[in-house]
């Protein structure tokens, strides 16, 4: 199930309420605030990258629902390779950390300053779940490779150095 379908043309046609108050009617459950809050800063970011890149018209599912589970990934971008003309699919995993850093040298796990509740998922180890999954239950995925972005790509200090 996704709770919007639009591109980022449209999208940005929107304000941040209404992008808001458009998910929040499809949703069964309640929102929090904080996940209202991003749902309104980081979509029009993002719809408006993808427009500046020339991709105004690609398909946007926001908030899509994983088949048979509660896990949504924030937006699947959905089209035709630009070069090649192939069907492409891009899973993109929204945050709205301001830093990260990995958590006891885990890839899969990251402290997120400031935010409760401990460690993280690393959130590319999140979209890549997100894709083996879709990949696993979607057959007419099996030949058509999913791509993974989980946007802000945060630097992670190594020694000192980012």
């Amino acid at each position: 199930m996704t709770l919007l379908r639009t591109t980022p043309t449209i999208l940005l046609g929107m304000t941040s309420d209404s992008i808001i108050e458009r998910l929040l009617a499809g949703m069964l459950r309640g929102v929090s605030p904080s996940e209202q809050t991003s749902w309104g800063r980081s979509l029009p970011v993002l719809a408006a990258d993808l427009a500046d890149a020339g991709l105004g018209q690609v398909e946007m599912l926001l908030e899509y629902q994983l088949p048979l589970t509660s896990q949504r990934a924030d937006v699947v971008l959905c089209g035709t390779h630009p070069r090649t003309g192939a069907v492409s699919y891009l899973v993109v995993e929204l945050k709205q950390w301001s830093a990260a850093r990995s958590f006891e040298c885990s890839v899969e796990l990251v402290d997120v300053p400031g935010t409760p509740g401990g460690p993280k998922q690393h959130p590319v180890r999140q979209v890549e779940g997100y894709c083996a999954y879709l990949a696993d239950f979607l057959r007419t995925l099996e030949h058509h490779p999913t791509r993974k972005l989980a946007m802000p790509l945060i630097p992670v200090c190594t020694r000192g150095v980012w």
